[in-house]
């Protein structure tokens, strides 16, 4: 007896390849048939007439590596069809701890217990979640700006002979236990104080193992060619699969239409023998932190309580207010308030509108959020153009990400965390044909498979894991916007994870069927 039979759907297979008809049996976690008119009974039959049988999607840039152990339900993934994210993006791990902490200044991590306990090392890590049970699969990366953090702390200088092989034996640590590879984060700190032969050496630990690196490249305006050349010659000198994180060309209208260059340089990479992909998601807007955007990277490189001094000393004011106008000018409509706890009826809100609220001169107001925030707050970031983002789309080696973790119950963030998938499906395949359906499927599905090594994911073939989206390619479609994050995608009609239904009309029913993935050695 099969646990679910799926009849009369249009299975699109994730290898680019037409639709076909047919019916998709599934049994104890795998896909045992597929074929045409299935006999045999089934502890649930689920009709797909009309719609489309798929692999479930792999979310290949994700931040879900917190999410593990503090919201492993991850119902922002299933809900959108993610049934297995890439997480550890960015530079950023969840171990090892950053240098000097210890357990009185640890966090806590809600329902769970001392930061100290889970996240320590990568080992005690990969330990402390094996056994909890997921919303959807998560894939990790170590980050370097973690492993950075871990060793030197946040200076800016080059890692002695010695800090340099601590940095490397903690990054066999993560791969030896499961890691899929490294990402950078190189316009964060500690990460971009890194210079290029570090990023090497890191790499070259990866290719070790068959990993894969993946970047946040130092610049994605102005220098972007140059950002993107660095990030090739380290992929090609440590000779390792590389992934370029969320692909676009920001900053200002100057720089709209470099995505076609960047491409064409990946492109030659790939010709020389090199494997090179990269990521993206479909919005204009683009989000991180205010501290990252808004502070050159030497101030960064400060303790906290130097950093919020400056900020509430006049005369330092002064000078980073100088340093932003000539990096961004003096309008920040293009600056939406996501995140501000400390002044919550501010999230949402463009700058122009928050600094009339708040009754100061545009970056002054910036200045007083970061104060008021503890040097926390975020906002998306409304400086891309839709020609950019269709041109990467259609690039063949380009996989689809949504560059976003858990809302955690919040009804603030950036809507690719809850509408990436159906947006692609809906508005650039259906409605503005960027490519065919079955390509767009290949490229959330059996490409990210492939590059990141999950062998038993990203096809509806026999024998493969049970992770399936059912959804009507006619009406899919996201409806999470950036001032109404949190509403759910229309058209998908099931979501399967480990062979059991997890979503059905994009609503997760609180099934926890994923786990904690670990590269095979």
């Amino acid at each position: 007896m099969f646990d679910i039979l799926i009849k009369n759907g249009k299975v699109i297979d994730g290898t680019g390849s037409p639709a076909y008809l047919s019916d998709v049996a599934v049994k104890d976690g795998k896909i045992v048939k597929v074929g045409r008119n299935l006999k045999g009974e089934a502890k649930e039959v689920i009709d797909a007439s009309g719609l489309v049988v798929t692999p479930g999607f792999i979310d290949s840039h994700a931040h879900s590596e917190y999410d593990i152990l503090y919201y492993p339900a991850q119902p922002e993934k299933i809900e959108q069809g993610i049934t297995t994210s890439i997480g550890g993006q960015c530079g950023g791990s969840a171990s090892p701890l950053p240098k000097g902490t210890t357990r009185e200044t640890a966090d806590i991590i809600p329902g769970v217990g001392n930061e100290m306990d889970y996240f320590a090392t990568p080992t005690m890590m990969f330990d402390s979640v094996k056994d909890v049970p997921q919303g959807a699969n998560t894939a990790l990366l170590m980050g370097h700006s973690t492993i950075r953090r871990a060793v030197i702390g946040v200076e800016d200088r080059k890692p002695t002979p010695e800090e340099m092989e601590q940095m490397k034996a903690i990054l066999r640590e993560g791969m030896d236990n499961g890691a899929f590879g490294l990402s950078y984060g190189l316009i964060y700190a500690p990460g971009c104080y890194a210079d290029t032969e570090e990023l090497v050496e890191m790499a070259k630990v990866v290719a070790e193992y068959n990993g894969v690196i993946a970047a946040h490249i130092r610049s994605e305006g102005n220098r972007l060619a140059a950002a993107t050349a660095e990030f090739i010659n380290v992929a090609k000198s440590a000779n390792v699969r590389a992934v370029l994180s969320h692909h676009k060309a920001v900053t200002s209208m100057e720089n709209w239409g470099k995505v076609n260059h960047t491409i064409a340089m990946m492109d030659q990479c790939n010709a020389e023998g090199y494997e090179i992909y990269c990521d993206v998601y479909p919005y204009d807007a683009s989000h991180t932190s205010l501290i990252t955007t808004f502070t050159p990277k030497e101030f960064r490189a400060r303790t906290k309580e130097e950093q919020l001094k400056d900020l509430k000393d006049p005369e330092k004011r002064a000078e980073l207010r100088k340093w932003n106008v000539q990096e961004w000018g003096t309008n920040l409509d293009w600056v939406q308030i996501a995140l501000c706890d400390a002044i919550p009826e501010y999230k949402g809100l463009r700058m122009t509108e928050v600094a009339k609220l708040h009754g100061k001169e545009e970056y002054e107001t910036l200045f007083d959020i970061l104060v008021a925030n503890n040097l926390g707050g975020t906002a998306c970031y409304f400086t891309m153009c839709d020609a950019d983002i269709c041109t990467v789309l259609r690039w063949p080696r380009a996989m689809i990400g949504t560059d976003g973790g858990s809302v955690r119950g919040g009804t603030m963030c950036h809507p690719r965390t809850i509408g990436t998938f159906p947006r692609v499906l809906g508005r650039y395949v259906r409605e503005k044909g960027v490519t065919s359906l079955p390509e767009m499927i290949r490229k959330m599905t059996a490409m990210p498979a492939a590059v990141y090594g999950l062998k038993s994911k990203g096809l509806v073939w026999e024998g493969m894991d049970a992770d399936l989206c059912i959804f009507d390619p006619d009406k899919i479609i996201d409806r999470s916007t950036f001032t109404d994050c949190i509403q759910k995608a229309e058209g998908l009609n099931y979501v399967l994870v480990s062979g059991e239904v997890v979503v059905k009309d994009a609503v997760a029913n609180g099934k926890r069927k994923g786990k904690v993935l670990r590269r095979e050695n």
